[in-house]
């Protein structure tokens, strides 16, 4: 077999590829089949309160949804076409949002309310303030979608609307080819909303993914849980399903490196005032007014040592989870990628999958593995139960992450690089060494990274999974935050945050150094 092996087409790709995404949903099986079994109509799902909550729930997503996509598809647009101060920066901080739990967040928002006055806690204990957190990590996740889709426009495409219909013209060309990922991004924001319990039970307004961690966590009714997540992911998938199958063949296609120059950063006072305007209040709803909330019990004192010995007794699972969940997603989605290849249907298909299962929440395939470890036998304990299996489900979870990305990086290969190989008789293994390997490791490293830090911050599946004694820093700070000292929880949530910066500023100086 020579390099060519790699360009094929064949049914041995749909085969795989669907047994990767089997594998993939394995952990929903359970519930789903608990569910389906013990159904017995809308009395079974814990009455009218659920119900209600899904509905909160649903129109909390949808305003979600919409808000990102009017704040975030103009605002990546302009920071990839205009040239503005310290757009990297902003560009690069906006993103802080997606890296930490909401509900650091959502302390954050309710400590500066709470100091503001009683009618600004009113007013951030209704569904309004719950929509102003989701939409503060949804509205980034619509700006790097807008942004990564404009840098892999034509140059020469934009520089023609330019001429007919000046700035304008391009930048609403620019805004119709970022739509449709964005489009996805936005519903994908407002879908992980439904299932977060973590800024309901802060700020009071209970959603379904609150009535479904009370119903596992308090009432022990596990079958009752199943029911209710079983529902939520129909909701998911009624939601997620449409806008996928819309977005995919778009997307899927502008993954695919194309012989065409790029977007270039253009100098426009207008446009770059509108830029910085959309970005700097991004990052000050998103990133700063939160973190600002995080520190003013700070000012009362600093529980420094305890709140050290936390991120000390925590920080190894918390990096355990992160790479574990991060390499399991990096696998399957890579995996995925290359499975697909360059097929256009099965590209369709491996987007359109994924913006599913990254819209269904972590409890539920959680759930699911639960479910299974206590009918397995007793030589699947090591992977069905503890770490691993915490791993599992995260990596099992945000595999789609991974697989765009691994799709990009396929599509930065040449297919004329593997015929050239088999045409002079290189080996697939010292293909795959020189050529291969090193255009794919930087996607990979880049993948596993972003998953990593996504998996170490999730907290609904960390709370069902991890196993006695073992904690992440998320996870302790979820489970304290009712009873500890205010300046305990501040002095924990600010060394999350210092984290998670730290985090985003290493990948970025990173990456620069790479593109330097």
């Amino acid at each position: 077999m020579g390099p060519a092996v790699l360009e094929r087409p064949g049914r041995w790709r749909a085969a795989g590829l669907g047994v990767l995404l089997v594998l993939a949903a394995l952990p929903l099986v359970p519930p789903a089949a608990e569910a389906l079994g013990s159904f017995e109509g809308a009395g079974s799902l814990g009455g009218a309160r659920f119900l209600d909550s899904l509905k909160a729930s649903a129109l909390e997503g949808l305003a979600v949804s919409l808000l990102a996509l009017a704040v975030g598809l103009p605002g990546g647009v302009l920071a990839a076409l205009y040239d503005f101060p310290v757009r990297r920066a902003l560009l690069a901080f906006s993103a802080l949002p997606l890296l930490v739990p909401s509900l650091l967040a959502a302390i954050g928002w309710s400590r500066l309310a709470s100091s503001l006055g009683p009618s600004a806690s009113l007013a951030l204990s209704s569904h309004a303030g719950t929509v102003l957190v989701f939409a503060g990590s949804a509205v980034p996740l619509v700006i790097l979608a807008s942004w990564a889709a404009c840098a892999l426009a034509s140059g020469s495409a934009l520089d023609a609307a330019r001429l007919g219909g000046g700035e304008r013209a391009a930048f609403l060309r620019a805004a119709g080819h970022a739509a449709p990922p964005a489009l996805l991004a936005a519903v994908l924001g407002g879908l992980l909303a439904l299932g977060d319990p973590g800024p309901g039970q802060i700020l009071g307004p209970r959603g379904a993914g609150s009535e479904i961690l009370t119903s596992f966590a308090a009432t022990r009714d596990a079958a009752l849980a199943a029911r209710q997540s079983a529902v939520l992911a129909a909701l998911a998938l009624a939601l997620a399903l449409p806008a996928a199958l819309l977005a995919a063949p778009r997307l899927a296609e502008g993954l695919l490196a194309r012989e065409v120059r790029g977007a270039e950063i253009r100098s426009s006072r207008p446009a770059g005032r509108a830029g910085l305007a959309i970005l700097s209040a991004v990052v000050l709803f998103g990133s700063v007014l939160p973190a600002a909330g995080l520190l003013l019990p700070l000012r009362r004192g600093v529980e420094l040592g305890r709140a050290a010995a936390t991120v000390a007794r925590t920080l190894g699972d918390t990096v355990v989870v992160g790479a574990g969940g991060g390499a399991g997603a990096v696998i399957l989605g890579f995996a995925a990628a290359f499975l697909a290849g360059r097929e256009r249907g099965l590209r369709a298909i491996l987007v359109t999958a994924s913006a599913v299962v990254l819209a269904l929440p972590s409890s539920l395939g959680a759930l699911g593995i639960l479910q299974a470890g206590t009918r397995a036998p007793a030589w699947a304990d090591p992977i069905v139960r503890g770490r691993p299996a915490l791993c599992l489900a995260l990596g099992a979870h945000l595999f789609p992450v991974a697989a765009v990305l691994g799709l990009r990086a396929w599509g930065s290969l040449s297919q004329s690089w593997a015929l050239a190989g088999e045409l002079h008789g290189v080996p697939l293994p010292r293909y795959l060494l020189r050529v291969v390997l090193p255009r794919i490791l930087p996607a990979a490293f880049a993948a596993l990274l972003l998953t990593a830090l996504l998996a170490a911050s999730d907290v609904s599946a960390a709370l069902l999974l991890a196993p006695p004694g073992a904690s992440t820093l998320p996870l302790a700070l979820f489970t304290v935050m009712a009873n500890a000292p205010e300046a305990l929880v501040a002095t924990l949530c600010a060394l999350h945050l210092s984290l998670a910066a730290a985090a985003l500023l290493g990948a970025a100086l990173l990456v620069r150094s790479r593109a330097a």
